[in-house]
Protein backbone atom coordinates (compact mmCIF):
# COMPACT_ATOMS: atom_id res chain seq x y z
CA UNK A 1 0.00 0.00 0.00
CA UNK A 2 1.28 3.17 -0.73
CA UNK A 3 0.82 6.31 1.35
CA UNK A 4 -1.00 9.83 0.24
CA UNK A 5 1.40 12.40 -0.12
CA UNK A 6 -0.77 14.88 1.12
CA UNK A 7 1.69 18.41 2.48
CA UNK A 8 1.21 18.77 6.26
CA UNK A 9 2.68 22.20 7.26
CA UNK A 10 6.10 22.02 9.74
CA UNK A 11 5.49 21.66 13.74
CA UNK A 12 5.15 25.63 14.62
CA UNK A 13 6.97 26.40 17.85
CA UNK A 14 4.42 26.28 20.13
CA UNK A 15 3.84 22.48 19.60
CA UNK A 16 7.78 22.28 21.03
CA UNK A 17 8.48 22.01 24.45
CA UNK A 18 11.14 24.07 26.06
CA UNK A 19 14.31 21.95 27.34
CA UNK A 20 15.87 23.38 30.76
CA UNK A 21 18.69 25.13 30.35
CA UNK A 22 20.94 26.34 27.36
CA UNK A 23 17.57 28.20 25.84
CA UNK A 24 16.96 25.38 23.52
CA UNK A 25 13.42 24.99 22.73
CA UNK A 26 12.44 21.25 23.06
CA UNK A 27 13.13 17.65 21.86
CA UNK A 28 10.23 16.16 19.40
CA UNK A 29 9.48 13.22 21.71
CA UNK A 30 8.62 11.15 18.29
CA UNK A 31 12.18 11.02 17.11
CA UNK A 32 10.75 12.81 15.01
CA UNK A 33 9.89 9.59 13.76
CA UNK A 34 10.25 10.31 10.26
CA UNK A 35 9.61 6.44 8.47
CA UNK A 36 7.74 5.49 6.38
CA UNK A 37 6.47 3.16 4.62
CA UNK A 38 6.59 0.76 1.28
CA UNK A 39 5.79 -1.67 -0.84
CA UNK A 40 6.59 -5.57 0.83
CA UNK A 41 10.48 -6.19 -0.02
CA UNK A 42 10.51 -9.59 -2.49
CA UNK A 43 12.23 -12.34 -1.11
CA UNK A 44 12.52 -15.89 -0.17
CA UNK A 45 13.00 -15.46 3.46
CA UNK A 46 10.77 -13.71 5.80
CA UNK A 47 10.84 -11.25 8.32
CA UNK A 48 7.92 -8.56 9.39
CA UNK A 49 6.44 -6.29 7.67
CA UNK A 50 7.08 -3.50 10.72
CA UNK A 51 8.68 -4.99 13.96
CA UNK A 52 5.93 -5.78 16.84
CA UNK A 53 5.93 -4.12 20.14
CA UNK A 54 7.58 -5.94 22.80
CA UNK A 55 5.47 -4.21 25.40
CA UNK A 56 2.80 -5.23 27.30
CA UNK A 57 1.19 -2.20 27.30
CA UNK A 58 -1.35 -1.30 24.20
CA UNK A 59 -0.05 1.95 21.83
CA UNK A 60 -0.39 5.08 22.65
CA UNK A 61 0.03 8.32 20.84
CA UNK A 62 3.62 9.57 21.30
CA UNK A 63 3.67 13.91 21.42
CA UNK A 64 6.11 15.89 21.70
CA UNK A 65 8.98 15.47 24.80
CA UNK A 66 7.76 17.17 27.30
CA UNK A 67 9.20 20.44 29.32
CA UNK A 68 11.33 20.44 32.53
CA UNK A 69 9.52 23.80 32.73
CA UNK A 70 6.49 23.75 34.78
CA UNK A 71 4.95 26.55 32.84
CA UNK A 72 4.80 24.61 29.77
CA UNK A 73 1.39 24.29 28.57
CA UNK A 74 0.52 20.81 28.15
CA UNK A 75 -1.77 21.45 24.58
CA UNK A 76 1.56 21.76 22.80
CA UNK A 77 1.80 17.95 22.82
CA UNK A 78 1.25 16.68 19.02
CA UNK A 79 1.15 13.23 17.53
CA UNK A 80 3.40 11.91 14.91
CA UNK A 81 0.78 11.84 11.97
CA UNK A 82 2.09 13.43 9.03
CA UNK A 83 5.52 13.38 10.26
CA UNK A 84 6.89 10.75 7.58
CA UNK A 85 5.03 12.78 4.91
CA UNK A 86 6.54 16.00 6.19
CA UNK A 87 9.66 14.77 5.32
CA UNK A 88 9.24 13.46 2.00
CA UNK A 89 7.87 16.73 1.27
CA UNK A 90 11.46 18.12 2.62
CA UNK A 91 13.36 15.88 0.00
CA UNK A 92 10.72 16.68 -2.88
CA UNK A 93 11.11 20.31 -2.10
CA UNK A 94 14.77 20.68 -1.72
CA UNK A 95 15.96 17.86 -5.07
CA UNK A 96 17.09 15.29 -2.52
CA UNK A 97 17.69 11.91 -2.30
CA UNK A 98 15.59 9.88 -0.47
CA UNK A 99 16.97 6.80 1.76
CA UNK A 100 17.95 3.86 -0.42
CA UNK A 101 15.50 1.44 1.07
CA UNK A 102 12.60 3.51 -0.29
CA UNK A 103 11.02 2.61 -3.42
CA UNK A 104 12.86 5.38 -5.61
CA UNK A 105 10.78 8.45 -4.29
CA UNK A 106 7.98 6.43 -2.56
CA UNK A 107 8.54 5.75 1.37
CA UNK A 108 7.89 2.10 1.89
CA UNK A 109 4.61 0.79 2.87
CA UNK A 110 3.61 -0.09 6.42
CA UNK A 111 6.27 1.95 8.53
CA UNK A 112 4.67 5.69 8.26
CA UNK A 113 4.90 5.63 11.63
CA UNK A 114 8.75 4.33 12.04
CA UNK A 115 11.77 6.46 11.93
CA UNK A 116 13.46 7.55 9.12
CA UNK A 117 16.78 6.18 8.87
CA UNK A 118 19.49 5.91 6.39
CA UNK A 119 19.58 10.22 7.13
CA UNK A 120 22.50 12.00 6.38
CA UNK A 121 23.73 14.57 9.01
CA UNK A 122 23.42 17.24 6.24
CA UNK A 123 19.80 16.18 5.95
CA UNK A 124 19.04 15.67 9.24
CA UNK A 125 20.77 19.52 10.08
CA UNK A 126 18.73 20.92 6.69
CA UNK A 127 15.24 19.26 7.44
CA UNK A 128 12.82 22.52 8.32
CA UNK A 129 14.29 25.83 9.17
CA UNK A 130 13.57 26.23 13.36
CA UNK A 131 15.07 22.93 13.67
CA UNK A 132 18.56 21.67 14.43
CA UNK A 133 20.17 18.82 16.09
CA UNK A 134 19.93 18.83 19.87
CA UNK A 135 23.68 18.49 21.70
CA UNK A 136 24.53 15.52 23.46
CA UNK A 137 24.06 17.34 26.30
CA UNK A 138 20.56 18.24 25.79
CA UNK A 139 19.50 14.87 24.25
CA UNK A 140 21.02 13.42 27.47
CA UNK A 141 18.81 15.40 29.75
CA UNK A 142 15.54 14.83 27.42
CA UNK A 143 16.77 10.94 28.64
CA UNK A 144 17.78 11.11 32.05
CA UNK A 145 15.25 13.82 33.23
CA UNK A 146 15.59 15.11 36.82
CA UNK A 147 16.37 12.58 38.94
CA UNK A 148 19.42 10.90 36.09
CA UNK A 149 17.73 7.63 35.20
CA UNK A 150 19.83 4.79 33.65
CA UNK A 151 16.51 4.84 31.33
CA UNK A 152 14.08 6.81 30.33
CA UNK A 153 11.97 5.41 32.97
CA UNK A 154 13.77 4.62 35.81
CA UNK A 155 16.58 2.98 36.58
CA UNK A 156 16.44 -0.88 35.76
CA UNK A 157 15.38 -2.08 32.22
CA UNK A 158 12.83 -4.62 33.69
CA UNK A 159 13.16 -6.75 30.69
CA UNK A 160 11.88 -10.39 30.98
CA UNK A 161 11.51 -12.99 28.19
CA UNK A 162 9.87 -16.21 29.28
CA UNK A 163 7.46 -19.02 27.50
CA UNK A 164 8.38 -17.36 23.68
CA UNK A 165 7.20 -13.84 25.12
CA UNK A 166 9.29 -10.46 25.41
CA UNK A 167 8.13 -7.95 27.55
CA UNK A 168 10.22 -4.74 27.31
CA UNK A 169 9.87 -1.20 27.50
CA UNK A 170 11.44 -0.45 24.62
CA UNK A 171 12.99 -1.50 21.27
CA UNK A 172 16.27 -3.28 21.06
CA UNK A 173 17.83 -6.37 19.70
CA UNK A 174 16.15 -8.73 21.82
CA UNK A 175 12.74 -7.68 19.98
CA UNK A 176 13.87 -8.81 16.93
CA UNK A 177 15.77 -11.83 17.94
CA UNK A 178 12.56 -12.92 20.18
CA UNK A 179 10.24 -12.40 16.85
CA UNK A 180 12.41 -14.61 14.79
CA UNK A 181 12.24 -17.29 17.62
CA UNK A 182 8.58 -16.93 17.93
CA UNK A 183 7.48 -16.83 13.89
CA UNK A 184 10.36 -18.38 11.93
CA UNK A 185 12.57 -20.29 14.67
CA UNK A 186 12.62 -23.36 12.15
CA UNK A 187 13.39 -21.08 8.81
CA UNK A 188 17.13 -21.77 7.59
CA UNK A 189 19.47 -18.71 7.61
CA UNK A 190 22.35 -19.43 5.62
CA UNK A 191 25.79 -17.30 6.55
CA UNK A 192 26.67 -15.43 3.19
CA UNK A 193 29.58 -13.72 4.65
CA UNK A 194 32.94 -14.65 3.08
CA UNK A 195 35.14 -14.13 5.48
CA UNK A 196 32.98 -15.94 7.54
CA UNK A 197 34.55 -19.38 9.04
CA UNK A 198 30.69 -21.09 8.19
CA UNK A 199 30.51 -19.57 4.80
CA UNK A 200 27.95 -21.12 2.55
CA UNK A 201 26.50 -23.35 5.64
CA UNK A 202 22.95 -23.12 6.73
CA UNK A 203 20.75 -23.65 10.24
CA UNK A 204 17.84 -23.29 11.89
CA UNK A 205 17.75 -19.71 13.23
CA UNK A 206 16.42 -20.90 16.88
CA UNK A 207 19.91 -22.82 16.84
CA UNK A 208 21.52 -19.11 16.20
CA UNK A 209 20.27 -16.55 18.35
CA UNK A 210 18.55 -17.18 21.88
CA UNK A 211 17.42 -15.01 24.24
CA UNK A 212 17.69 -14.75 27.95
CA UNK A 213 14.92 -14.79 30.86
CA UNK A 214 16.25 -11.01 31.53
CA UNK A 215 16.29 -9.81 27.86
CA UNK A 216 20.03 -10.58 27.05
CA UNK A 217 21.04 -11.75 22.99
CA UNK A 218 22.98 -14.37 22.41
CA UNK A 219 24.07 -15.44 18.67
CA UNK A 220 23.56 -12.01 17.64
CA UNK A 221 26.85 -11.27 16.07
CA UNK A 222 30.57 -12.79 16.47
CA UNK A 223 32.95 -10.22 14.69
CA UNK A 224 35.94 -12.78 15.11
CA UNK A 225 34.37 -15.93 13.16
CA UNK A 226 31.72 -13.27 11.13
CA UNK A 227 28.82 -15.50 12.35
CA UNK A 228 25.92 -14.69 14.42
CA UNK A 229 22.46 -13.72 12.71
CA UNK A 230 23.51 -9.94 11.35
CA UNK A 231 26.13 -12.24 9.57
CA UNK A 232 22.75 -14.24 7.44
CA UNK A 233 20.79 -13.91 4.34
CA UNK A 234 17.64 -13.97 6.75
CA UNK A 235 18.89 -10.67 8.23
CA UNK A 236 19.89 -9.28 4.82
CA UNK A 237 16.87 -9.25 3.78
CA UNK A 238 15.36 -7.81 7.29
CA UNK A 239 17.62 -4.72 6.52
CA UNK A 240 16.73 -4.04 2.84
CA UNK A 241 13.56 -3.32 3.67
CA UNK A 242 14.78 -0.79 6.56
CA UNK A 243 15.57 -3.19 9.24
CA UNK A 244 13.43 -4.05 12.64
CA UNK A 245 12.12 -0.47 13.83
CA UNK A 246 8.86 -0.31 15.48
CA UNK A 247 5.97 2.86 15.23
CA UNK A 248 6.86 5.48 17.24
CA UNK A 249 5.30 5.60 20.74
CA UNK A 250 4.79 1.68 20.52
CA UNK A 251 6.38 1.76 24.28
CA UNK A 252 4.28 3.96 26.48
CA UNK A 253 5.71 2.77 29.30
CA UNK A 254 9.39 3.36 28.53
CA UNK A 255 8.47 7.53 27.97
CA UNK A 256 11.11 9.73 29.49
CA UNK A 257 9.85 12.00 32.95
CA UNK A 258 9.64 14.80 30.25
CA UNK A 259 7.61 12.98 28.07
CA UNK A 260 9.79 12.30 24.50
CA UNK A 261 9.01 8.71 23.31
CA UNK A 262 11.67 5.79 22.08
CA UNK A 263 14.66 7.41 24.21
CA UNK A 264 15.84 4.29 24.26
CA UNK A 265 16.13 1.97 21.50
CA UNK A 266 14.26 1.70 17.61
CA UNK A 267 17.15 4.19 15.96
CA UNK A 268 20.33 6.09 17.68
CA UNK A 269 19.88 9.71 16.89
CA UNK A 270 22.38 12.27 15.85
CA UNK A 271 23.71 14.83 18.09
CA UNK A 272 25.52 18.13 17.11
CA UNK A 273 28.25 17.34 19.24
CA UNK A 274 31.58 16.40 17.98
CA UNK A 275 33.05 13.49 20.07
CA UNK A 276 35.94 10.87 20.17
CA UNK A 277 34.13 8.03 19.36
CA UNK A 278 35.28 4.44 21.53
CA UNK A 279 32.87 2.04 20.15
CA UNK A 280 32.43 0.41 16.70
CA UNK A 281 33.93 0.67 13.47
CA UNK A 282 34.13 4.67 14.39
CA UNK A 283 36.92 4.12 17.12
CA UNK A 284 39.19 6.49 17.98
CA UNK A 285 38.00 8.19 15.41
CA UNK A 286 36.35 12.16 15.36
CA UNK A 287 32.61 11.80 14.64
CA UNK A 288 29.72 13.40 15.60
CA UNK A 289 27.85 11.61 18.63
CA UNK A 290 24.83 10.11 18.37
CA UNK A 291 22.92 8.57 21.45
CA UNK A 292 19.95 6.19 23.01
CA UNK A 293 20.52 2.49 20.86
CA UNK A 294 18.98 1.10 17.91
CA UNK A 295 16.97 -2.22 17.46
CA UNK A 296 20.75 -3.46 16.71
CA UNK A 297 21.93 -2.51 19.62
CA UNK A 298 22.14 -4.56 22.89
CA UNK A 299 19.87 -3.37 26.16
CA UNK A 300 23.60 -1.65 27.49
CA UNK A 301 23.93 0.60 24.32
CA UNK A 302 20.15 1.93 24.91
CA UNK A 303 20.97 3.12 28.39
CA UNK A 304 21.05 6.91 28.99
CA UNK A 305 24.57 6.74 30.06
CA UNK A 306 26.14 4.96 27.30
CA UNK A 307 28.47 7.07 25.72
CA UNK A 308 31.32 6.93 23.00
CA UNK A 309 29.09 6.20 19.80
CA UNK A 310 29.35 7.99 16.93
CA UNK A 311 29.27 8.24 13.22
CA UNK A 312 30.76 9.70 10.36
CA UNK A 313 28.64 13.17 9.56
CA UNK A 314 28.64 12.79 5.88
CA UNK A 315 26.87 9.39 5.56
CA UNK A 316 23.50 7.72 6.38
CA UNK A 317 23.24 4.37 8.58
CA UNK A 318 20.25 1.72 8.87
CA UNK A 319 20.45 2.01 13.07
CA UNK A 320 20.72 6.02 13.26
CA UNK A 321 17.74 9.03 12.73
CA UNK A 322 16.67 12.00 13.92
CA UNK A 323 15.28 13.74 17.21
CA UNK A 324 15.39 17.65 16.49
CA UNK A 325 15.41 20.39 18.61
CA UNK A 326 14.21 24.04 17.83
CA UNK A 327 15.21 27.44 19.16
CA UNK A 328 12.74 29.70 20.30
CA UNK A 329 12.83 33.16 19.23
Amino acid sequence: MTGTHTRQPLLSRRKLFALGGAGAAGLLGTALALQATAKPAHGRRPRPAASPSASSSTTASPSASASASASTDASAATTVAGQTLQYKAFLDDNSRTAPSYWDGDDFPSGKDEHPVLYVSLEDAEAYGWTFRLPTEAEWENAARGPDAYAYPWGDTAGTTYASGVLTSKYHYNAVCAAYYLANYSSTEATYNNKNSTRYGESEPISDIIAVTSTGGVSGWIDHTTWTGFVYTDVFDELTASGGSTSAVGAYPDGVSSYGAYDMAGNCFEWTSSIVTATNGGEAGQQVNAVRGGSWYATGRSCATSYLGEGRDGSGGYLTVGIRVAADQS
